[in-house]
């Protein structure tokens, strides 16, 4: 269950550390440590609202969460340069979960194949992605990007993103501007229980 209210029960210097970390963020280029400054301030917001036990419990509760789901829907139709950068985003999937690729592919398979050849093998080794089902051009919706982001941010804190690549450097930022613009645009860290 989720209570928004919760981070604001928080001991104010465990709050501070959160609002903090967003600065960070607001204060970076766009960056793999923008990402990981806002991340790190998301993260600490949902696992107070969730008061989930691992990440997997507080992802599942905030992609069901209908006030979260609501401001995401709110935001693609009033929200011009959200939408665009989710849609461009988007555009990207499937996010592949590179520890997955490597397991079952070995960890060559990046250098080894374009990437239309690497998602057909992936699909017959299932490969972990997210969204776990896509269909290229669709419209995404909230549970799909939160999960999509977070699997940006598991490669990446796993060690498998690099900003010298083109596309990692795509998804990085991409996700970076994403959460910075629904943060601030929903006020979410701001929300009380209705």
């Amino acid at each position: 269950m989720v209570s928004f209210s919760n981070f604001h029960r928080l001991d104010p210097a465990a709050r501070d550390v959160t609002i903090e970390l967003l600065e960070n963020a607001n204060g970076q280029p766009p960056s793999f440590m923008a990402f990981v400054y806002r991340w790190m301030a998301f993260n600490g917001w949902m696992s107070a609202v969730t008061l989930g036990d691992s990440d997997r419990e507080t992802i599942d509760a905030l992609a069901a969460a209908p006030r979260l789901v609501g401001a995401f829907d709110e935001l693609m139709a009033g929200d011009a340069a959200f939408a665009e950068a989710v849609t461009a985003f988007a555009a990207m999937w499937p996010v592949l979960n590179v520890k997955s690729v490597r397991t079952k592919l070995g960890y060559a398979a990046f250098n080894q194949h374009d990437r239309p050849a690497l998602l057909a093998l992936c699909a017959v080794n299932n490969v972990r992605q997210q969204p776990q089902v896509w269909v290229a051009g669709s419209v995404p919706n909230w549970e799909q990007l939160l999960r999509t982001i977070y699997q940006v941010r598991c490669n990446l804190f796993h060690g498998e993103k690099s900003p010298q690549a083109f596309r990692d450097y795509e998804l990085v930022t991409g996700s970076d501007k994403i959460l910075a613009r629904f943060i601030a645009g929903t006020g979410c860290f701001g929300w009380f229980d209705l």
